[in-house]
């Protein structure tokens, strides 16, 4: 039985780093820190926690940017390598344990806080339910790591075997609720997480900048769980532009017509320097970026209206020089959104999984979910996910049934 298992080292780092982008197949080669192995399952760390056989498992943008080296050492000392990698998992108990019934469909939420840790007291994040913020994700009663997929001890989602997850990790997954919809549920979940920390205050205009799946859920989750008024989507491709406006976009735009059409979209105008990108003195009452990189970050704060908030979504890299400029004389506020948690919602204290798990059935994610790989073709399965945009691609995952 396999597991795709992320072996750390200065030089792979390194050599991923300088080449993985240049050099077709580097990442998924014999020199990349990942390799395809015959992995024991992870033991129990305590006898309360649950055995879980995963039945597919998403390919994250976090997943392929820790695999070409893309992504920040910021995460080094709180990772736990050799890991089985995938967070985005739902799978089938094995073992009935801990009021689980073995054959029961869960989906995980991986954030490994205190009360997976077995920490009492909890910190103070964990016991105010902002546990992906948890400050002991190096201590307890396993290997740091701030999720399952990034720590030693756990496994992860790419596995023909097992993972073990805490009980306080597992949602039961309604019957009527198919497989390809219950592993966007934690995607999905970072966007609720996002849409309810900026709360869009009604008749706002909102603008997403990233059609990739965190864009398209964040659309979604804006829509439905919100009172915002307009939302524009940036979006590169067709299918990207085909969902955006079926989960609730009001318009969407391509990228190339970021300074031109949008700003008068937004009843602003853009003004050309001698130098480097245009200036907006109005815009949008909040900003979601949803793709991490440099510069759709500064379009963001750009494209953000004085006082307004820029909403930091998709996971930046490690190399993020930027003009920060507008932030400093919108007096933007730039906020990240990370994770899930416990959120304030109509008058209800409710996890945004929970939230994600009743928003998943409406919006139809299963139609979002695909191509599936088994694990043996998982360099194919990366390509597809690095290239999801260009291929009409919104969420590739491994099928282990």
């Amino acid at each position: 039985m396999l597991s795709l298992r992320y072996r750390k080292s200065v030089p792979r780092y390194l050599l991923m780093r300088a080449g993985a982008k240049r050099i077709k197949g580097l990442e998924t080669g014999r020199f990349s820190p990942l390799q395809l192995e015959d992995v024991p399952d992870p033991e129990l760390p305590t006898p309360e926690w649950v055995r879980v056989k995963p039945l597919l498992s998403g390919i994250c943008g976090s997943d392929l940017g820790t695999l070409s080296s893309e992504n920040s050492p910021y995460f080094s000392p709180i990772t736990s390598p050799p890991f089985v990698l995938g967070h985005e998992v739902t799978g089938v108990v094995t073992e009935s344990n801990s009021g689980f019934v073995a054959g029961e469909r869960v989906a995980l939420e991986p954030a490994l806080g205190c009360e997976a840790r077995g920490i009492s007291p909890p910190c103070a994040y964990c016991a105010a339910g902002q546990y992906a913020l948890c400050l002991n994700v190096a201590r307890g009663d396993v290997s740091p790591g701030i999720q399952t997929g990034f720590c030693r001890d756990t496994g992860g989602g790419w596995t023909q075997r097992t993972l073990v997850a805490h009980p306080s990790q597992l949602h039961r997954v309604p019957d009527d609720l198919p497989d390809e919809a219950a592993v966007a549920v934690e995607p999905l979940a970072c966007a609720v997480h996002a849409a309810l920390k900026a709360a869009p205050a009604p008749g706002d205009t909102t603008l997403v900048i990233g059609a990739g799946s965190v864009g398209l859920f964040a659309v979604a989750a804006l829509r439905h769980l919100t009172d915002t008024g307009r939302i524009i989507c940036v979006a590169k491709h067709a299918r990207q532009k085909e969902e955006a406006l079926r989960l609730g976009a009001s318009e969407v735009v391509h990228p190339k017509d970021t300074y031109t059409k949008l700003p008068a979209m937004l009843g602003t105008e853009a003004h050309k320097p001698e130098l480097g990108k245009p200036v907006v003195l109005g815009g949008a009452e909040k900003v979601f970026e949803c793709v991490g990189s440099p510069s759709t970050l500064e379009d963001a704060l750009r494209l953000t209206r004085p006082g307004g908030e820029t909403v930091m979504v998709g996971m930046p890299g490690a190399r993020n020089c930027l003009d920060l400029t507008a932030l400093w004389h919108k007096e933007v506020r730039l906020s990240g959104a990370y994770a899930y948690g416990v959120e304030d919602y109509r008058d209800e204290k409710v996890k945004s999984f929970e939230l994600a798990l009743r928003l998943a059935p409406g919006i139809h994610v299963e139609n979002m979910v695909g191509p599936r790989f088994r694990l043996e073709e998982y360099r194919s399965a990366l390509a597809a996910a690095r290239n999801a945009g260009r291929e009409g691609h919104v969420k590739v995952v491994f099928d282990h049934r």
